[in-house]
């Protein structure tokens, strides 16, 4: 794409082109299913109308219209654009591949910081009100860890929340 910046509309200002260029690849964007010819003559129509109705996007497009040079260069743009899109999403599932291996490995990183951590007062509190609440009895916590008292609480939510889910299920099917 960079190429194409220093190569199409040098008649432009810098900021009529980048103007065009980022207009361009969202209005390529938003008709992506449709051809380069099809694309093109879209946007010259929309081009038209908002300068008939006095709000045009750009003031000095249409006279370009008339110009094969420049109905060219646009087509190349929106070639390049196209394939841009194309690329992305060819390349969204390895993206996502790689988001989640960063999230996991995000994940592990706090974890290991954690298991180094004395649990916070607000940890502890939310524990014994927990046992309190469900009449567990209260393990140790003197030598635990951060990490360890949080999953000691997901541990007691998870047992918590399993029999309510398995009356609440056996009473829909019997």
């Amino acid at each position: 794409m960079y190429y194409l910046k220093n190569t199409l509309f040098l008649e432009l200002t810098k900021n009529q082109k980048a103007a065009l260029f980022s207009f361009l690849k969202s209005f390529v964007k938003k008709y992506a299913d449709k051809t380069t010819e099809d694309i093109l003559q879209l946007f010259i129509e929309e081009e038209e109308y908002y300068k008939e109705v006095q709000n045009p996007h750009f003031e000095w497009i249409i006279e370009e219209f008339n110009k094969e040079k420049f109905l060219k260069e646009l087509k190349i743009l929106i070639n390049e654009n196209k394939k841009q899109l194309r690329i992305k999403e060819e390349q969204k599932p390895f993206l996502e591949k790689q988001k989640e291996l960063a999230k996991e490995f995000r994940r592990k990183i706090s974890e290991q910081k954690m298991a180094k951590q004395k649990p916070t007062k607000k940890q502890i509190y939310y524990y014994e009100k927990l046992c309190e609440k469900h009449k567990i009895k209260k393990e140790d916590i003197e030598n635990k860890s951060r990490l360890d008292l949080k999953n000691i609480i997901g541990k007691i939510l998870d047992e918590q929340q399993k029999p309510m889910q398995k009356g609440f299920d056996s009473d829909l099917f019997e």
